[in-house]
């Protein structure tokens, strides 16, 4: 597929909790276009992010980057770098149905907007946003066609809305790129995930890359691994091509 050109907009999307601030980017045509929900980590959104969200774009889809902490101020990405502790309680704070009703509002104003398609819809999540990226696909199967996660955070807790009794709903296609530390502190987790999946209907590939930390997935971070994040967007740009055209 020929790159689009693309155009972006900061805008805000009605929830029953506020107004959520979120970065759009869209390929430059009048055919409606899949949509991509891309799913931040604890750090919130930032021009490493937007940049995904672009290279998305150019690939034809009107991508979302939705600022998830808008019910904690929106705090800007340099002051959660700058405190972690904050940037873990905001995390803690924002609860996975509190997500699930944020993609709602979301798939509505796709519905309304005669440039996107909200019955191609993929998602794509890094750190705590692998889990919302997934748990999208299992809540909204007739809208989200593929998910991604990446190196994704708290995959399996022992509480009832656990992201991993999830995957029973699931229908979407999907992607988990696991980082090998990720791995190593919590191998029950990946376990679990592969038995599952082992089990489901629904396609998914978990790849583990033994060379990659968590982090993997970002270039400004120290953990970035080239390799294993351009292995992981050439499987994530196919599903999306198979799944949303």
């Amino acid at each position: 597929m020929e790159a689009a050109q693309i155009e972006e907009k900061h805008i805000e999307i009605n929830t029953q909790d506020g107004k959520m601030p979120t970065f759009l980017s869209y390929p430059a045509q009048e055919d409606p276009s899949p949509a991509v929900i891309f799913y931040m980590d604890v750090f919130g959104p930032r021009e490493e992010l937007r940049e995904m969200c672009r290279r998305l774009s150019s690939n034809g889809y009107a991508t979302f980057l939705p600022n998830l902490f808008y019910r904690g101020g929106s705090p800007e990405a340099d002051a959660l770098m700058g405190n972690k502790e904050r940037a873990l309680e905001l995390n803690l704070s924002t609860k996975n149905h509190m997500v699930i009703q944020d993609n709602k509002a979301i798939i509505d104003f796709c519905a309304k907007d005669p440039r996107i398609d909200a019955s191609r819809i993929g998602t794509i999540g890094t750190c705590m946003g692998g889990r919302h990226a997934m748990l999208a696909a299992a809540e909204y199967p007739n809208n989200v066609k593929a998910f991604a996660s990446i190196h994704g955070g708290r995959l399996f807790l022992e509480q009832e809305d656990s992201p991993h009794n999830w995957i029973s709903k699931l229908k979407a296609e999907g992607y988990f790129g696991w980082a090998y530390n990720d791995a190593e502190k919590n191998p029950q987790e990946l376990e679990i995930y592969r038995n599952r999946f082992a089990n489901h209907e629904s396609p998914c590939v978990i790849e583990l890359f033994e060379a990659a930390r968590h982090g993997y997935f970002f270039p400004e971070r120290e953990h970035y691994n080239e390799e294993a994040a351009e292995k992981g967007w050439a499987y994530i740009l196919d599903m999306f091509k198979r799944r949303l055209w």
